[in-house]
């Protein structure tokens, strides 16, 4: 396994299926900012108001090649083993492809991922057991809480200001490994003091 994050905004992404599973995978899908499409002869309530929401496009059928070939992911998600393997079949070697029925198949998993802003920790196993990484998943959430995803705002803007500043290298590298350091997590006045600092290099 490869693990790389990928950027899916605005890209066409297939769910098949119309269940609780496959509600469960749309989440992190729109979190993404994916353009997501289910197709399911039936949906559960849940979908049905993200449709309504215009959150997502709803195609209520049975699933046809031509309803994902032009999908970049393709998440198989129904209740029928070999309806998932036949859309693997057929998109194996082209697309991007999850099928949880099977952990054996498909070419990517899906981690269990804690999201704090632009911070996200994925835990994976290969499929192996996704309880375990749930479980290790959830571990994290109290070591890294809510208050990271401000503090991790800060550092994107810190290093961009850094990036664009007259400063030499050594100095920029210097200020990037100072951000870090936990005072900066804990003081918003220690945050303002490393911008103002900046201030006479902005360029």
């Amino acid at each position: 396994m490869y693990p790389v994050t990928l950027k899916i905004e605005d890209k066409p992404c297939v769910v098949v299926g119309g269940g609780a599973i496959a509600f469960l995978k749309i989440g992190p899908l729109l979190q993404a900012k994916a353009a997501v499409t289910v197709v399911s002869p039936k949906i559960i309530q849940e979908i049905e108001q993200l449709y309504l929401e215009g959150e997502i496009n709803v195609i209520r059928k049975e699933i046809e090649y031509a309803d994902y070939k032009d999908a970049f992911l393709i998440i198989a998600a129904t209740n029928f083993p070999e309806i998932n393997r036949e859309i693997y079949e057929n998109t194996k070697d082209t697309k991007l492809i999850n099928v949880i029925t099977d952990s054996e198949i498909g070419n990517f998993h899906i981690p269990a991922t804690l999201t704090r802003g632009k911070l996200q920790i994925s835990v994976a196993t290969g499929g192996a057991s996704p309880m375990l990484a749930k479980k290790i998943r959830d571990n994290l959430k109290e070591r890294y809480d809510d208050s990271y995803e401000e503090y991790v705002e800060f550092l994107h803007d810190a290093r961009i200001k850094i990036k664009h500043s007259s400063l030499s290298k050594e100095e920029k590298r210097k200020l990037y490994k100072e951000a870090i350091d936990e005072r900066y997590k804990r003081s918003k006045e220690e945050r303002y003091r490393l911008f103002m600092q900046l201030l006479p290099f902005e360029t």
